[in-house]
């Protein structure tokens, strides 16, 4: 096995490889083992990104053709932020093998003491891994699913107007109160201009599905709920809330906006959502709504 530490981008070939293999990880084991974050990261141009590519041979060697063989020889990957958040997966026939100690201890010794990393569904080989390095959990996210059930009628706080987000008109003015609604979380407040129109470009992005609410007196964005759908399945992809809104009632009623778009107009029968563990008031929100938990995603730091 070789391991290759590179920033961003990644090549298009080894980009797809990746991709490949996080696709044949998803379903060997009933969850992605990276986030939407990271796939988008995969050959963009993104500062700070660093790429660990586990190989079964030699990287860059040659196929009689000719051909570059790294892609196809690709057995692991492991992806490190400059916050310091990282993933890792490693190919279902080359677990057991070394791969993945030798990619967290690369993470370990690019990252050190701000490395995080998160074990999508916390799977018993992600404690057992951690467990080498005495990595702790210091932060748990909960995947919670909802099937299709009568709602709440929706009730709006005084002064607010609900509509639409706009490309390119609401962008600054969502950002702004996203990272207010966001201040303290570490990757959803930090969402800049290119993260936002990395979204606009996927195939499932959707306008008519991402709602924001304005205050009427100010014209700012007062919260907003951002819904997805892929593979047939709604999901509540961010709420947030002003600071200056919030314990108004409009949380919940921007919630219920989203659930109703996806039930409702959308037709679909199945909602999911993740929701940090220490976000009680939203945890017992989606709970009174019929949200149960079905998966945990963890985050290791040393």
């Amino acid at each position: 096995m070789t391991l290759d530490a590179v920033p961003s981008p990644l090549p298009s070939a080894t980009a797809a490889a990746v991709t490949e293999l996080a696709r044949l990880a998803a379903q060997s084991d009933d969850v992605n083992p990276l986030s939407e974050q990271t796939l988008l990261h995969l050959d963009g141009e993104h500062h700070g990104d660093l790429h660990v590519l586990a190989y079964a041979g030699e990287p860059g060697t040659l196929d009689v053709a000719g051909l570059a063989t790294t892609p196809g020889d690709l057995v692991g990957y492991a992806a490190l932020g400059p916050d310091g958040s990282a993933e890792l997966v490693v190919a279902p026939a080359a677990r057991r093998q070394g791969t993945g100690t030798a990619l967290l201890r690369t993470l370990i010794d690019h990252g050190g003491d701000k490395l995080r990393v998160w074990a999508h569904g916390r799977l018993p080989g992600a404690d057992e891994l951690a467990a080498l390095f005495d990595l702790k959990v210091t932060r748990e996210l909960y995947f919670l699913r909802r099937t299709s059930a009568p709602l709440p009628e929706i009730t709006w706080p005084d002064n607010v107007d609900v509509r639409a987000f706009v490309p390119g008109q609401d962008d600054a003015a969502w950002l702004k109160v996203n990272a207010a609604a966001f201040a303290s979380h570490p990757e959803q407040g930090a969402w800049t201009q290119a993260d936002l129109t990395d979204r606009f470009h996927q195939d499932w992005f959707d306008p008519e599905g991402f709602f924001l609410a304005v205050d009427r007196t100010t014209g700012e964005v007062a919260g907003f709920h951002w819904t997805k759908i892929e593979h047939n399945e709604g999901e509540v992809y961010v709420v947030g809330v002003s600071p200056t809104h919030q314990g108004s009632g409009l949380g919940k009623a921007l919630t219920l906006q989203g659930l109703h778009h996806l039930q409702e107009t959308r037709s679909l029968d199945a909602i999911t959502l993740y929701v940090d563990g220490t976000n009680t008031p939203a945890r017992r929100l989606y709970e009174s709504l019929g949200f149960t938990t079905t998966a945990l995603d963890v985050q290791y730091a040393l």
